[in-house]
Formats: C-alpha cells, structure tokens, sequence
C-alpha cells in the first residue's frame, strides 16, 4: 500500500479573527505553478503591501478577459469563444514587473482597473500571457467543422443506385497564425469586438478516378439480394437490395494510396441481425471481484459464450456479393471468451488507497451523492484504461433519481438536478490522489470549503467540469464504495506497490481583498445603514506538490498552484444609501433620522488578510 505523508503548512494571519474563510470563489485553478518572482516585486510572502495590492488587481483583471466572450470571425462565420476554454493565462508577476520599472504601484491598479476604458493609455501596463495550444486546437476543430471544408468524395444512394460525388476544395482555419491573432487581441486595450482568422483553401487528396473506382464496387455490393444461412442452429440471413442499399457505407483512406473503401455499415447489419440473436446467441460472463466490508476479495469466474459477431458477418456479406450465387454461411463464433477472466483478476492484491469526506446530515445533497458513489460501486479499470466520472455517471436527472441541490453558476449559489455530487468527486480525487495514479483532468472548486483537504479536492458538473484518471499500474483497479448518513468513503483495490506517494501544501499566498456589493432595499430606514446578507472572505492561491516514488529508483513530481477567489460581503441599504459608482445610484437625499446621526455604509478596510463565515452549502461547479 501507499505510503502517505502529507504536510501542510499554513500562514498565521494577523487579523481580527471572526470564523475560518469557509467559502471562496477562485478565478482559474489546477494551472501550472509560475515559479518564484524576481526583482523587485519579491515573492509572493515578501512583497510590499502596495505590490500585494497591484498584483491582486491584476489577478482580477485576468479574470475578467478570461471570462468575457469575444468573437471570432472565420471567413464570414462567426463563434464565441469563451478566453478561458483555452487556458488564457495572463502572466501577473512579468506584467507588474515591467509595469513597475515606469509606473508606481497605484498607477498599475488604476490601469487594471479600468482596463476596459477606451480612453485609458494602453503603454501604461503592457501585457503579457499565453494560451493552452491543446485546448485552441479542439476549439479550432470545432470551428473547422461548421466551415464549408475540403470534401473527399463518396458515393452517396438515391433509392436503390449508387451515385459518385467527386471531391472539392473547401475552407479551413489557418492554425499556424490563430493563436497568435487571438491572444494578440485578448492583450489589446480595449479587446477588438471581433477576431478575424485566416481561412486557407485546402484541396483534396483523393481523385474523381478513386470515386468511380468506389462507384463500380458500390454497384456490384447492392445489385442484388444476398443470402447467408446456417444449418446447426438453423438460421438465415435474407438482405434485398433496400437493405443492402441503406447499409452502404463509405471512407476515405491514405494507406497504401488514397482511396475509397466501400463496405457495409457494421451499426445497420446489427439491427438486421437482433431477431437472429435471441435464438441462439449466449452471452459470456466476466470474472468479476466481490469485496466485502472486512475489505476481503473473492473472485467470481467467468463463462464463456456464442455470439454472432458483426464484422464477421460483414465479411460475409461482401464475399457473398462477389459471389455468382449471391450467398455465403453465416458465421457463428462459439466459444466466446469474457473478456475478463478469473487469472486476469489476481493481481487485485490490496487496498491501495482509502479516502472518506463528511458532511451534515440529511440535506437533498446527501442522496445525490449516495446515488452517485453507487453507481462507481464496483466499476473496474484494466491496465491501461480512462476513466471519466462523467462519461461513467452520466447525466443527473429526475427519472435517474437524483433531485435539485446547490451547485455553484458564475459565483452564484443555484439548485440544480444532481448538484452537490462533487463531494463524491472530491472523496473520490483524493482516492486517486494517494493512490498514486495518473490524474489527466480535475478542477478544484472555486470555493474554499474547510471539510475538504486544501488544494486537493475537486469539483464536478454535467458536462464539465470533469474528473478522468488513468490506471497507469500492471493491475485492475476496483473501485469500492460506502456511505452513512453522515459520510462517504472511496476505497480502490489493486496493486501499486511499485510506488510510494508524497505531497506537500504550500503555505496561502497572493491574497486578494472580498470586496463588497451594496443590495438596493427601498424597504429599509435609511437610519438602518446596513444590514448583512453574505460575509465576505478573502481569496488565496495554494501550491500542491505531489511525488510518486517508484522502486526502480526514478521518481515522479508534480505540482500546480490552486486559486481560490475572494468571496464578495453583501449589504442591504436604503437606496439613498448606494454609493455613487453602483449601477443603481440616483443621487437620492435620505430622510433624516431624528434619533441618531446618519453615517455612510463603511468601506472595505485594509486590514489583514480574513473573512467571516460565507453560506454553508457548497456544491458543484458548471463552466465559467
């Protein structure tokens, strides 16, 4: 098993303490750490209070272009893209360190500020950043696929005859100068409305001489009707040309030329063969592992079966068309082997890792995530194998059982059908986390929540955010899961003995001020001043550091820096009360109070880094 150390080391703030920071909104989190700073803005424990304040600006300005939508224009289509769907990252500590060199710290905050004033001066604060190239890259394939691109050819049906379609050029995006154009513009002051890529005509590889090859082979494949049939189980396959014609499939290849191979759609020939299925098809039965609650494993064996097996049937059909006769046997492949069996499953040794999270009782919550661990109870990955919470799941509806529940919208706190499961995803991260197995996506929530282990949580939505994991060890791992009233536990079993895990939790840094939203409220006294609806809490970043030591000598280190956003303080006050840059700010006199004097709502202080409690209900979080 694992060994599992982990220490985590945390700042002592002096402030005016209320209650722990319970909850905190994070701008972008699970992105690589960006190092230590140079020259004068120190790092991030040293810096001067002013430095603190101009970086803290500039984190929320990248927040703001990484959540604000622009458009991009492609050859006369146009897309929204979203900056942070493609991992927009403004370089903080390198803009505040040139800005520095011309600029004081206050001039630096009020640039950033206002970034979005036209009439602002750009050289001011020059910026400097970076896109993810993978994520533009599956952005761009989307927009490739809705621009009127290069066609191979084929051959498509009308009826029952087979009609050639030649190949023509077509549109693409020009991928050696988009990301530039993009992040060029996202830097920009004020951000250009519009983006507009380069569109490249791209040819086709393939010649009109391959699509009337295709199209004499397509005609010989639905000529005619076509027969397969099997004595012992007696069964027959009759296909006529209508069938034949709507199974017809195409597909361009490059090897050893280009060309179009013309076959039968293997998903049709499957509804053709379902009524042969039930007379004689016998399923195989996998191995399957039984843990029970002493944690002991007994394997169950698998069964071998007889299917009908598609392709195979496909291959029939087509040598039956090249056929005088038109027919051929239908093939039965017997002796069906599962595809898990029982040696297979000897290596499932131990327990590899055990992870339990808790929470209130009796909340809709609750049976959200009850449902949830139940359906990964008992799921296996092989060697080698993905797996993504969301795909396995699936979607959280009604019919499914599951019910509304807080889930976290853009900051706000909203019910939504099968919110609150990102408490299994957070058990369940940690799980993989000490288990030492390979995380390729997780989020971490952009609320700080004191039940979860800083830095090493995750949150999860429909479709996204996601939690995939690989199972990068030579064993199955079997995923076991419980839950009380009041708990929920993820344990993995199989063998990772190769390895031994480590991490480490820097201490909180890069601290940004809650700032406070005033709440119109025509129906208190003025004389009332304010009245709290949300306590704020102040944001910090965290960087996590995890070590996979194996027994071969090498090790492994990863570590990235989780952001966790302050948490805005709200107030109602009488409107008269609002101060003059709210949006809903009329000038309006207040009625004097004849009791007490009346003073203006108070501003945010400068005081340390510290916040009062925030809503108690956490959940999961969707996109943006």
């Amino acid at each position: 098993m694992s060994k599992q150390s982990f220490r985590v080391g945390l700042a002592v703030l002096g402030v005016v303490a209320v209650v722990m920071v319970y909850l905190l909104l994070t701008e972008r989190a699970d992105r690589g750490a960006s190092g230590p700073a140079t020259g004068d803005t120190g790092t991030a424990g040293e810096q001067p209070s002013e430095h603190q304040g101009a970086l803290a600006a500039l984190l929320e300005l990248e927040a703001r272009l990484g959540d604000r939508p622009i458009w991009v224009d492609v050859a006369g289509d146009r897309f929204n893209l979203i900056p942070a769907s493609i991992g927009f990252d403004l370089d903080e500590r390198s803009v505040l360190r040139s800005a520095l060199e011309t600029n004081s710290p206050e001039r630096v905050i009020e640039v950033a500020s206002s970034w979005d004033d036209v009439d602002g001066t750009p050289g001011d604060l020059p910026l400097a950043g970076s896109i993810d190239p993978d994520a533009l890259s599956r952005v761009l394939d989307r927009y490739d696929s809705a621009l009127d691109g290069p066609f191979e050819g084929g051959i498509v049906m009308e009826g029952i005859t087979p009609i050639p379609v030649y190949p023509r050029p077509g549109l693409v995006i020009d991928r050696s100068t988009a990301g530039g154009l993009i992040l060029s513009a996202l830097l920009e002051r004020p951000t250009p409305e519009v983006v507009a890529l380069n569109a490249l005509q791209q040819f086709p590889v393939l010649s009109m001489q391959a699509v009337d090859t295709a199209f004499q082979e397509a005609f010989q494949l639905v000529g005619a009707p076509i027969t397969l049939t099997r004595s012992d189980p007696d069964a027959t396959l009759y296909l006529d040309e209508w069938q034949l014609a709507r199974a017809l499939l195409t597909r361009a290849e490059q090897d050893p030329s280009p060309h179009l191979v013309v076959t039968f759609d293997p998903t049709v020939f499957d509804e053709y063969l379902q009524p042969l299925r039930v007379g004689f098809e016998v399923p195989p039965v996998d191995a399957r592992i039984v843990i029970d609650a002493d944690d002991n494993i007994t394997i169950l064996p698998g069964f071998p079966g007889a299917r009908i097996d598609t392709d195979l049937v496909v291959a029939a059909a087509m040598d039956a068309a090249r056929r005088a006769t038109r027919t051929n046997v239908l093939p039965l492949d017997t002796g069906v082997q599962p595809t898990i069996r029982s040696q297979d499953l000897l290596q499932v040794k131990e327990k590899m890792s055990e992870f339990t999270t808790r929470h209130p009782c009796c909340q809709p919550r609750v049976g959200n995530i009850q449902r949830f661990a139940a359906d990964m109870d008992g799921r296996m990955l092989l060697p080698g194998e993905v797996m993504s919470l969301n795909d396995t799941v699936g979607e959280r509806t009604r019919e499914r059982g599951y019910v509304p529940a807080p889930t976290i919208i853009r900051g706000e706190i909203t019910d939504t059908v099968g919110g609150g499961v990102s408490q299994f995803a957070t058990t369940f991260y940690n799980a993989v986390f000490w288990a030492g197995l390979e995380i390729i996506e997780h989020q971490p929530h952009s609320y700080y929540f004191s039940r979860y282990p800083e830095g090493i949580e995750a949150t999860i939505n429909w479709k996204e955010p996601d939690l995939v994991f690989r199972n990068d060890t030579d064993a199955p791992v079997v995923i076991k899961t419980s839950s009380t009233g009041t708990s929920i536990t993820v344990k993995l079993f199989g063998d990772n003995s190769d390895r031994e895990v480590s991490a480490w939790v820097s201490d909180r840094s890069d601290w940004t001020e809650f700032p406070t939203e005033y709440v119109p409220n025509p129906e208190m006294m003025p004389w009332d001043e304010e009245v709290e609806v949300q306590a704020g809490a102040n944001g910090w970043s965290v960087s996590v550091t995890r070590t996979l030591d194996f027994t071969d000598g090498s090790t492994t280190t990863q570590a990235w820096t989780v952001r966790y956003r302050a948490w805005p303080r709200q107030v109602e006050v009488h409107p008269c009360l609002l101060p003059e840059d709210h949006d809903e700010y009329t000038g309006e006199e207040c009625p004097v109070n004849p009791d007490a004097p009346l003073e203006p709502p108070p501003e945010p202080g400068d005081e340390d880094p510290g916040g009062t409690t925030v809503p108690a209900d956490d959940g999961d979080e969707a996109e943006g």
